[in-house]
């Protein structure tokens, strides 16, 4: 099975956690940019990956001095939008904002006419710091104690909502040899109501999870990522509690359509690394209970790859 880490990743990630530091200019061709960039989300006004995007282009804008206009095009899961932008000019001024998911997973889940190679990749902004999370009266404080519960009980039931997740609880399933079944919703918020109301064990969550953890309502179980998690630090990872269970890596990335200038790039890949550690920046990030990470262009790169091998390895036929 492949397994996919940020350590796997090495040095070529090039991650930039946050920190805030003076305008830069980005090194940028003479007449570039000439005219206002677009960044196209692939996810509806008001949501996460949207508030991002916003919240680095205003950032650019202070720091470099351009004009960038946001525009959503939501639509399957990210892919409406990923698909259009394939076929749109490589001139840099048209950015996507978008997921690692609706890139790696949507194209293995069916044909939705690109894969994670039709793109150019010049930065992220935010990892999702994934959890799995119960009622903080369960009747288990960490992974095995839920396994153990699904044992007496015949079986467990979590909310999920996305297929990472499903695909996540399924591997646990399987490891562990008990019933761990997970219960899909239309989204996270369904899915953390469902786990409030007593009606699940737990549930897989991105961001809703943290308040209700930080007002004594929730515990984390384990983290589902790569690490532990700043806001429940005492907890471990999937691996420290002995799973070997692919941990969910999902970043929010800024993509182009293949084949940019390597002049243009540098030049997004360098503004796109400054705003994420801009003030502003830093300050909506603090509201997520998040932090600014960019991985760089080559990392996200690499990490859009491996995990479409491993998603396609578990969902193609």
């Amino acid at each position: 099975m492949i397994r996919i880490t940020l350590g796997m990743l090495g040095a070529a990630l090039s991650a930039t956690l946050l920190s805030t530091t003076s305008p830069l200019a980005a090194e940028c061709p003479a007449d570039f940019p000439s005219k206002p960039i677009t960044m196209v989300v692939s996810f509806g006004a008001g949501g996460g990956t949207d508030t991002i995007a916003r919240a680095l282009a205003t950032a650019i804008e202070q720091q470099q001095g351009w004009t960038i206009v946001v525009e959503n095009r939501p639509g399957a899961g990210g892919a409406n939008a990923a698909a259009w932008l394939k076929t749109q000019p490589a001139d840099g001024y048209i950015i996507g904002a978008t997921g690692t998911d609706a890139i790696a997973i949507n194209p293995a889940i069916s044909d939705v006419g690109y894969s994670w190679a039709d793109f150019d990749y010049l930065g992220s902004g935010m990892q999702t710091w994934l959890g799995l999370v119960a009622l903080s009266d369960a009747p288990f404080d960490d992974l095995q104690e839920l396994v153990e519960l699904a044992r007496q009980k015949g079986r467990a039931t979590v909310a999920v909502a996305g297929i990472n997740q499903e695909i996540l609880i399924k591997q646990l399933a399987e490891e562990f040899d008990v019933e761990l079944v997970a219960i899909p919703g239309a989204g996270a918020a369904e899915a953390l109501t469902s786990a409030l109301g007593g009606h699940v064990d737990a549930t897989t969550q991105g961001t809703l999870h943290v308040e209700q953890i930080e007002a004594g309502k929730m515990k984390l179980i384990t983290s589902i990522i790569d690490r532990r998690v700043p806001y429940a630090p005492d907890v471990g990872t999937l691996e420290e509690q002995g799973s070997k269970a692919q941990p969910l890596i999902s970043h929010t990335i800024f993509i182009t359509p293949k084949g940019l200038q390597p002049e243009i790039a540098t030049c997004l890949e360098q503004a796109i690394d400054e705003g994420v550690k801009a003030e502003s920046y830093v300050k909506q990030m603090e509201a997520f209970k998040n932090e600014g990470l960019n991985l760089g262009a080559e990392g996200n790169a690499r990490l859009a790859r491996e995990l479409s091998e491993f998603y396609n390895a578990m969902l193609k036929p």
